[in-house]
This record gives C-alpha cells, sequence and structure tokens, in this order.
C-alpha cells in the first residue's frame, strides 16, 4: 500500500488543517484534499486506500461522503480515521458503523497520535517525541514557532492564555512556551494559574518576550519560570536553547 491519503475538509485551506496537511508531508505521506463531495471524490484518479475526515460545521453535508466512504471501507482494504469533537464523532457513527472507523481523534489534535496509528499500516513506528505547547496571540509567530519546532518535537498551540488551560485539560505537554505579554490575560497571569494547578505546577515554562530592557526581565525572572527567551534571537540560537534545555533534564 503506498503512502497517500484522502483528506477530507469542509476547509481546505484553514490554518490548522495546513499544519495537519504539511505535518503529514513532513513524515512521508502523499496528501490529497477534498471536500465532502462524492463527484469530487469520485474524481480522484487512483483513489487513495487512507481517508481522514476532519469532521465539523453542518455534519449534514457530510452524511453523503461518510456513506460512501463506509462501502469503500466494508469492501476492505480501506482505513477511515474521523477527527472532531466527541459530539461530532458521535453524530457521524450514527451515519457509519464503529467498526468501519480505523480510529478518532479529538480537537485539538496531537499529530503524533494520528501517524502513531498510520505508521503501523507499514510496519513502521515512531520514536517518542519531546511534546511542547506554544502559547502567543500572533497567529504569523505562531506559525513560525510551528515550523521551526515540528521536525524535532511534538507541537501544540494556543492563541490564548484560555485556549492553552483548556488544551492541557486533555494533552500532557513537557514544556510551554509562553508569550509574555498578551491581551486580555497576560502570559504573567496565565503562568499564576499554572502554577495554582497541581496538574500543571510542574510543567517548565519558558516565557517569550520581544522586550530586552531591565525591568521586563526583572519582572520576568522575578516569578522564577524555567527560562526566558528573546523573540529577536536568531532561529538556531532559539532551537539550540531549547534543546538545551531538554538536554540538562
Amino acid at each position: 500500500m503506498d503512502r497517500r491519503i484522502l483528506f477530507i475538509s469542509s476547509e481546505a485551506q484553514g490554518f490548522l488543517i495546513n499544519i495537519m496537511i504539511n505535518s503529514l508531508k513532513s513524515e512521508g505521506y502523499e496528501v490529497i484534499i477534498s471536500p465532502p463531495d462524492i463527484v469530487h471524490i469520485d474524481l480522484i484518479t487512483n483513489l487513495p486506500h487512507i481517508f481522514i475526515v476532519y469532521l465539523e460545521g453542518d455534519l449534514v453535508s457530510f452524511d453523503g461522503t461518510l456513506n460512501y466512504l463506509k462501502k469503500l471501507v466494508s469492501d476492505g482494504g480501506n482505513y477511515l480515521y474521523l477527527i472532531g469533537t466527541d459530539v461530532e464523532i458521535t453524530n457521524a457513527y450514527t451515519v457509519i458503523p464503529k467498526p468501519c472507523v480505523q480510529a478518532t481523534f479529538s480537537r485539538p489534535v496531537n499529530m503524533k497520535d494520528i501517524t502513531a496509528k498510520l505508521n503501523p499500516l507499514f510496519g513502521e513506528n515512531l520514536p517518542d517525541k519531546r511534546r511542547i505547547l506554544v502559547v502567543d496571540d500572533d497567529s504569523v509567530m505562531l506559525r513560525t514557532m510551528n515550523n521551526w519546532l515540528s521536525k524535532q518535537y511534538d507541537v501544540f498551540m494556543a492563541n490564548s492564555g484560555m485556549n492553552a488551560i483548556s488544551l492541557l485539560a486533555k494533552q500532557h505537554v513537557d514544556l510551554i512556551l509562553l508569550d509574555y505579554e498578551m491581551p486580555v490575560i497576560s502570559g504573567l497571569q496565565v503562568f499564576e494559574m499554572l502554577q495554582s494547578e497541581p496538574a500543571t505546577a510542574n510543567i517548565p515554562v519558558i516565557f517569550l518576550t520581544a522586550k530586552d530592557d531591565k525591568d521586563t526581565v526583572m519582572k520576568v525572572l522575578s516569578v522564577k519560570p524555567a527560562k526566558y527567551l528573546l523573540k529577536t534571537m536568531p532561529t538556531e540560537e532559539l532551537m539550540k536553547s531549547i534543546d538545551n534545555f531538554f538536554k540538562g533534564k
């Protein structure tokens, strides 16, 4: 079986969708993107044997596609994976039986979990990677950090403090890279919230800041994070600092 995936989503150009697709490509998979449209899928020549359906929005629009995939999976030699909320996945099971689904993944998605399920189809297993959560309200910074880190680490992203707290309730991470200057809930407030909860108090936090003046540095250091890094650092230096942090643990 070749390493080709049909990725079905109603938002093919979404930010998180692109990150997932690029992550799959970095693992050596060829990804074909399709909307949940049977006519569109039928036009694909040499249809892949692996289907990933990203459930979202109006699930009625996925019913026809799920019924179509149900037949392909039931015929054998094809594998179906679902991504969605618990409610979306439960609703999908009203259309397609559980035995037809190889595995499901709840959002927010950890790509390591997906590739860990896919790679055994090819007799492969991935080595464990450290998990890093990047928290920043700047989407450009999130995208940049993901590009830098994802080849070596499993990367989670949150664009606000509350989204980070919500994600940490579902996922364990080994390190948090936390923007110090964020609106609504600052990085310092997020840090204090994490320290107050037993489940997250021991997760090391490295602050990211664009400011290097004495007052800012002293404020950052006063709460005793694991480290602080300047966003203006050269890429190689920033990556080396993170690598050295893990080597020292």
